[in-house]
């Protein structure tokens, strides 16, 4: 699996190694991941924020994420519980048409 990172926010590597480590963990739970492509960014000045765009490639169409907020750790929250849920939905999809087709 191959993971993309463009850091236009000039974060630490620390960051970038947590998103790293979830995106592994969501990989070694639902195996359908292809690859993933994140880019982060940062929006305005007074309160700045933060944007993360995450792109999970699967066989089919793939799953967009985007995401906005003051704290990097909320927008990584928020982006892996959206890409639990997809990826969930997408399994389950997947074991139905499975005993469909067994039927």
């Amino acid at each position: 699996m191959k993971i993309i990172v463009q850091n236009k926010a000039d974060l630490p590597n620390k960051y970038i190694r947590l998103l790293k480590w979830k995106i592994y963990r969501i990989k070694r739970k639902f195996n359908h991941l292809l690859y993933a492509e994140v880019y982060i960014s940062k929006e305005g000045t007074s309160p700045q924020k933060y944007r993360a765009v995450v792109k999970l490639g699967i066989p089919g169409n793939d799953i967009m994420l985007v995401h906005r907020s003051e704290s990097l750790t909320e927008v990584w929250r928020e982006s892996y519980k959206d890409a639990k849920r997809y990826l969930r939905k997408r399994k389950e999809r997947i074991q139905k048409k499975l005993i469909a087709a067994q039927s």
